[in-house]
């Protein structure tokens, strides 16, 4: 039970080790960092350079390629520039693996000691090192753990039912190779299999070609996971995704092929370029795990057109994804801080005319409740998009006049986003106050046109109301006067006691309504005030005189 409890210890320690690490560096690769690795993707080299980089800091192929998604979704690259950053990024995974096959026990008992002593000087609270010690911590558990699982380990090898064991599964390959790609499924990752492996053979608990496939398993294991992550993505995110599959599934055959061909022909190939470099076994397994990343990475660079076709043909452009790319701001604008400015205020005048549109108002056409979320979607990550480029448009040496008009504009991209939230809130809550039971499967505008022939109207009401309130917003930020913005003004006033008496007269008309049917009408009645109190701010940040000015 101690020998057990001992590998239990050490595993639970190189997770933990392995998160710490992984979060940590990952908040380390902020703002700058993703706008370098988008300036990288430029050209097929540094994507692949900047790749390996990205790699070796999350330590997580996965973590790339999200990132890599989000920048697709933000419009700041497409799939093929990034695609050699993703593929590489599995080479950049391999050090931790190759550093876990050296016998470092004594510096990574210093390295606990000194990161101990970082923690009692509060040096982990400060905003610039604080990553850097939670990083190192991580590395320190990592290797701590893992001497543990070796003296926790180290006594099977002597017991007659593990040799057993071990020489019943040494009979079927597929059964080891099913083994390794299990678990990177449930681990999330091939690197912390390999590590785990490495302990392994190195105690002689495993045997070299054992491990040779449990490692192959896990590489094609972490690319049916990133598969599996990507399932609910769609359009060009999903072909990123597509592509990582498709770059482990490569790697894993061609290692495969090299593996039996060197098994049944004798020819020097795999293990017998590895016995060249290192005598030690659980090195000499880490450098299989670099050499499967690298020929995952070579093979799918050099592929990279056919798998760009087959990543497109499984997974097609969405008609949303256009909507969260930005029609009118560019890099180059910022050298020009007025020119940027009037950009991004055309952008937002974009997004406003997005709004009215989502509103099943009778006589038009209205996406189904599941594409006005992905418009919405679409739209937030848009406005995430302006506001980095106002920010870096507010780092700039610019005059007293641009900056009270950028303070302006970033206000209203604040108000986008809040109006984004709010139309979901609504339209959510709105469905479920007419038909609780077909909220998932109906449209609401079907839910509208049923509560109309019932005669209640609340729903109609709301939603005409809003349109028209949105409507009169678009077209003010477009071209509107003094005498718009003042109307809109009006419009939008405190109408809390009349939202409040509407509420009271249908709970008395309705008394038997339930309570959950009570709990959807004043949810439907309070973020409908949230947005007639969002219009109302964003109309007031609009100078339609100031805008006539400078015109």
């Amino acid at each position: 039970m101690e020998l057990f409890a001992t590998f239990f210890a050490g595993l639970g320690l190189l997770f933990i080790g392995i998160h710490f690490v992984g979060d940590n560096l990952k908040r380390l690769t902020g703002r700058n960092f993703r706008r370098r690795v988008t300036l990288a993707t430029n050209s097929h080299l540094s994507a692949a350079s900047v790749g390996v980089l990205a790699g070796g800091l999350t330590q997580s192929s996965n973590a790339v390629t999200l990132i890599a998604i989000s920048m697709i979704q933000a419009g700041l690259a497409g799939v093929s520039a990034v695609m050699p950053l993703v593929a590489w990024s599995n080479v950049g995974t391999a050090g931790l693996v190759l550093l876990s096959a050296v016998d470092l026990r004594v510096m990574v008992l210093f390295l606990l000691g000194l990161v101990g002593l970082a923690y009692y000087f509060n040096i982990d609270r400060s905003l610039k090192y604080r990553h850097v010690a939670g990083a190192l911590l991580g590395i320190g558990l990592l290797f701590f753990g893992l001497q543990l699982m070796k003296e926790g380990a180290a006594p099977l090898t002597e017991m007659d039912w593990v040799v057993d064991l071990l020489q019943l599964t040494a009979r079927f390959d597929l059964l080891e190779f099913l083994t390794g790609l299990l678990f990177a499924l449930l681990l999330q990752s091939s690197a912390t299999v390999t590590i785990i492996a490495v302990s392994m053979v190195s105690l002689g608990i495993l045997n070299f070609d054992q491990s040779i496939l449990l490692v192959l398993g896990a590489g094609l294991g972490s690319g049916i996971g990133v598969g599996l992550t990507a399932y609910n993505l769609e359009g060009t995110a999903r072909q990123l995704a597509l592509s990582q599959v498709f770059y482990k599934l490569l790697g894993t055959i061609f290692i495969l092929a090299l593996f039996y061909l060197e098994r049944y022909t004798d020819l020097p190939l795999l293990r017998a370029a590895v016995e060249r470099v290192t005598p030690e076994l659980g090195m000499q397994l880490a450098l299989v795990f670099l050499v499967i990343q690298v020929s995952s990475a070579l093979l799918g660079s050099l592929l990279q057109r056919p798998l760009e076709r087959l990543c497109a043909l499984v997974s097609p452009v969405a008609p949303h994804e256009e909507l969260a790319k930005p029609k009118y701001i560019y890099e180059q604008a910022l050298e020009d801080p007025e020119s940027a400015l009037d950009l991004i205020e055309r952008e937002q005048q974009d997004i406003l005319a997005r709004f009215p549109g989502l509103l099943p108002v009778e006589g038009e056409t209205t996406p189904r409740p599941e594409q006005g979320q992905r418009i919405l979607e679409a739209t937030r990550t848009l406005c995430t998009e302006l506001e980095n480029f106002q920010a870096e448009l507010l780092e700039r040496r610019i005059s007293a006049s641009v900056l009270e008009s950028a303070m302006t504009l970033q206000n209203r991209n604040v108000l986008l986003v809040s109006l984004c939230e709010a139309l979901e809130n609504f339209l959510q809550a709105m469905d479920k106050m007419i038909d609780p039971e077909r909220y998932v499967q109906s449209a609401l505008e079907d839910l509208v046109r049923l509560e109309r022939e019932k005669g209640v109207g609340l729903a109609d009401t709301l939603i005409e109301v809003l349109h028209m309130l949105l409507e009169s917003l678009r077209d003010l930020a477009a071209e509107g006067d003094e005498l718009d913005r003042t109307l809109l003004r009006s419009m939008t006033g405190d109408h809390s006691e009349t939202m409040e008496s509407i509420r009271r007269r249908l709970l008395r008309e309705e008394a038997t309504m339930e309570q959950d049917r009570r709990e959807q009408l004043f949810e439907t009645t309070r973020v409908f005030e949230q947005l007639v109190w969002l219009i109302r701010r964003y109309a007031s940040s609009i100078s339609p005189v100031a805008r006539q000015e400078a015109s």
